[in-house]
Order: structure tokens, then sequence, then C-alpha cells
């Protein structure tokens, strides 16, 4: 693959931030590392797991999984450093941590090299969040980034985000030393998942594909597909991580294994991503593009960086104009969906794995 040599033997110690630890076959998470290990040769690789669980698609001959006292759910989890998983890393039997949860002071148990990845940052902006709070969760988190040699986040407007929201914590040194360890890696995709084209027939589905949570902005777009759906009634809408009631018959939140979940992107009509209040990235997104289903975004600048030509609304009005041509108007719908496809194939050609192969093989 990446390696200079064939030659090189590692062992890293994955730190996980699981997002769906209650199911651990549709956890995002999951998903990244798989594409990490997959493509990274020459290294072994230890994972914590919650136990009574595994990871099917990581039972691999280089992956060993460790039964931990990790929560099952998802916000207990990042409070909540379970002694195992530090007598892991007190272990030492590795040459590097990669830790994907920078909530967990790794660097007090370990001299190893400490390379991280942050897929979730504590903003002002988060709803909800009260000003201590705030400051107190982002300085923790922070604090325990600059114990790391390098630090990965998604994209350049989530690094912006996160410095200038640290200069209102920290003094102009220790924010130059965290702009040094920030690092941009947007994440790639799984070509295997890439179809060829946008399917010619597909069924009048509105797709929300995200965590039914106030950050995925799930609270706006139900305020506009429910406003939508007094313009017309013609589509139904599948949410498969919908875990709360609603009073919609047209909102269906039938759930289904991975393989099944992107064949059935494929036959429908459009998926839409709001803004979310943590600005990153969008594996929900990038799923919708692979499968040639046109996506929507709600104007933010971190998804430009998914898809330079990102379609985009900003406000009811255009909702309402573009949903409707994305649903009638079958050439349009087409061409959408190639440009996604083509953004897809653009994210498999990255050099994030390049990146991050180089920092977990020759830490600085």
């Amino acid at each position: 693959m990446f390696w200079d040599s064939p030659e090189i033997n590692k062992t890293i110690l994955i730190i996980p931030n699981y997002t769906f630890p209650k199911d651990l076959g549709k956890d995002s998470f999951v998903d990244v590392i798989y594409q990490h290990i997959k493509q990274i040769e020459g290294v072994q690789w230890i994972l914590p797991v919650p136990k009574g669980k595994g990871v099917g698609k990581l039972n691999l001959p280089n992956v060993t999984q460790v039964q931990c006292n990790i929560s099952g759910d998802k916000i207990k989890m990042r409070s909540m450093f379970p002694e195992d998983v530090i007598k892991l890393i007190k272990k030492n039997d590795y040459d590097c941590v990669y830790s994907h949860l920078p909530d967990w002071d790794v660097g007090r148990y370990t001299n190893k090299p400490i390379i991280g990845y942050s897929h979730w940052w504590e903003m002002k902006e988060c709803n909800g969040t009260s000003w201590l709070n705030y400051t107190l969760n982002l300085s923790h988190e922070l604090i325990n980034i600059l114990q790391f040699d390098v630090c990965y986040l998604n994209t350049h407007h989530q690094k912006r985000l996160v410095l200038d929201n640290a200069k209102e914590v920290f003094n102009d040194t220790i924010v130059s030393k965290l702009d040094s360890i920030l690092k941009v890696m947007n994440l790639s995709v799984n070509k295997e998942n890439i179809v060829e084209k946008p399917a010619e027939e597909f069924d009048k589905v509105v797709v929300f594909n995200h965590r039914t949570q106030k950050y995925k902005g799930w609270d706006r777009f139900l305020t506009y597909i429910e406003k939508y759906r007094e313009h017309r009634t013609d589509f139904k809408v599948w949410v498969p991580l919908l875990d709360k009631p609603v009073e919609h018959s047209w909102i269906d939140s039938s759930k289904y294994d991975k393989e099944q979940y992107l064949q059935l992107l494929s036959k429908c009509g459009v998926g839409v991503q709001p803004k979310q209040t943590h600005a990153g990235w969008s594996v929900s997104a990038t799923d919708c593009m692979m499968r040639g289903l046109p996506m929507l975004f709600e104007e933010q600048d971190c998804y430009y960086e998914i898809d330079s030509n990102a379609n985009t609304y900003k406000g009811y009005k255009q909702f309402e104009e573009k949903m409707d041509r994305l649903l009638d108007d079958v050439e349009y719908r087409m061409e959408c969906g190639i440009k996604g496809i083509e953004a897809s194939h653009k994210l498999t050609q990255n050099d994030s794995i390049k990146k991050l192969q180089k920092s977990l093989v020759v830490p600085n």
C-alpha cells in the first residue's frame, strides 16, 4: 500500500470513539477505523470493544479485540475512562497510541507517541451548552491534545472554529501550539461502495440518515419537512436512526444491515444534510453520495470540503425549491447524483491515509 517497506512492523493501540455503541455494525467510527486498518499494512492493532460485543468486520488476523467495560451510552462513554482500558494503556506493549477520544487523558498513563483523531468538538455554538460547561469541556479536551504529537480533525472549517474557541480559553502561546498539533485530514470513503451511476428509477423518499439529535440538525430538518408536507404530500421520509417516537405516518424508521442500507440509498430520491453545530464531516452524507443519491446540504463551509460542488440551501424557500427540482426533474437529479459520485471518487484519492501512516509509523 503506502509503506516504503513491507517489513515495517508496528503495534498500535486504538482508543475508540464509538458513536453507536448499541449496534457496532452501524457505528460510523467502526467504518472509519476499518478503512484505516484495511489500507495500512504492516501493523498489528489492539482495539478495546464493549463487553459482550465485538466488531464482526474487524475479525481480522492483525486486529486483537479486547473486551473492556466501555459504556453502551455514547455520552457516558466519553466521560467515563474505564479502568480496564487504562490497564491496557499501562501495559505499554505497543509502539504508538491512536486515540479517537481526546476526552480520555491517555497521556497520563503512557510516554509512547500519541496520534489523535477528533471527530467531535465542544463548541459554544452547541445548543443547550452553558458557557461554563462549554469552557470546562473544551479546555479538558484541548489540554489532553497538548500531549499529542499530532491530532487530526476533519475539515479546515472545523480547525478554524476550534482555534477561535480556544482563544477564549487559552493564551496566545498555547493557541499557537495547538495550531501546530491540529492537522486537517478529510475522511476517505470505501471505493468498493461507489456505484457507477445514479439509479434511473427511484422512489420519492427523502433520507435523513443522521442521528436524530439537535446538534445534527434534526429539529430544524423536522420543522422544514413538516412545512414541505403542507406544500406537497407525494413523498415519504426515511430516518433509519430514529430513536424517538414521531406522530407522522409518512416517516419510516425501518432499520437494515449495512449492505441493505447502502442498496436502499441508491433507490431513494434525495438525502438532506442540515447544518451541524459541531461543524465537521458527515459520513452519512458520503454514504449517500457514493450511492448516487443527490445530497442537499444546508449552507455551511465544511460541506464544500466534502463536495466542492455541494448543492446547498439557505432558508426554507431555497429548501422547497431545490427539493421540488430534485424530486421532479429526473435529468437534474441524475446530474446531481453524478457529481456526488465524482466527489466520492476524489475522496478515495485524497492523501489522508498517507498522512496517517506517516504519523503512526514515524511520529514527530
